[in-house]
């Protein structure tokens, strides 16, 4: 029985084990790297706050969390706005194919797209929208890969689909000198030094997607995230917005 069985529908529905797993691990390569970032704009997530018939807080509403991509370091960074929520990553389908990730990515529930196939985009959206309609957070990473300068990119819209699906907001996040901390090329964190800056993480306000096209969506999110980090990331002058 594979390890994804073993945690059925009965059992973790959801699949908030493995999240949960991954975000401790995440906490412990902080500590170990010394690399805790910065987090700024939290105070924004009140907006996605919940708040029953007698006015007590609940829980944040699902969101679609969106941020610029340099470093691998990203990804646990934008975990650790999340926390212990439940969340799913939309990530490439080719990423299945390396050991340990793969497997860890499939038992986790993330969804997986391979832009090259129709079908499986049709599956991804499918799986994502459930998700949302399930109350669980999508994670997104726009530009498709990293980038290779650090600045900001072209978005692929596809995965902004599925927020628009269900009316979820989208909370854009602007990640800051990621790749400082682990550039492209390192298999580890960079070495503690003075041209190791601070990571910073800033959380925008929540963006509805109501009513809106999907050019004018992806253009408030991309210039919201791009406003938001130095100039060494901002995107060049003559990068488009959208990308095929």
């Amino acid at each position: 029985m594979l390890p994804g069985d073993l945690l059925g529908k009965k059992i973790d529905p959801f699949r908030r084990i493995p999240i949960n797993i991954g975000y401790t691990w995440g906490l412990l390569s902080f500590t170990l790297f010394r690399m805790w970032p910065k987090i700024e704009g939290m105070e924004n997530l009140e907006a996605l706050r919940e708040v029953d018939e007698n006015g007590k807080k609940k829980g944040l509403k699902p969101a679609m969390y969106v941020a610029n991509h340099s470093s691998w370091m990203d990804i646990p960074f934008v975990c650790h706005v999340l926390g212990f929520q439940n969340y799913k990553f939309i990530a490439k389908a080719e990423l299945k194919k390396v050991p340990i990730l793969g497997r860890a990515l499939m038992v986790a529930g993330h969804v997986m797209l391979d832009r090259t196939n129709r079908r499986s985009q049709m599956v991804a959206y499918k799986s994502g929208v459930q998700w949302m309609k399930d109350g669980v957070n999508l994670v997104t990473f726009p530009e498709g890969t990293r980038s290779k300068t650090g600045r900001l990119g072209s978005f692929k819209k596809g995965a902004f689909k599925m927020a628009q699906a269900v009316n979820a907001p989208i909370v854009p996040i602007s990640i800051q000198y990621a790749d400082r901390v682990q550039p492209l090329d390192y298999a580890f964190p960079a070495k503690i030094s003075r041209n190791r800056p601070e990571a910073v993480v800033r959380v925008g306000k929540p963006i509805s997607t109501e009513g809106k096209t999907d050019n004018d969506l992806l253009e408030e999110v991309w210039n919201t995230i791009a406003d938001d980090l130095p100039e060494s990331h901002k995107p060049a002058k003559d990068t488009p917005v959208g990308a095929n």
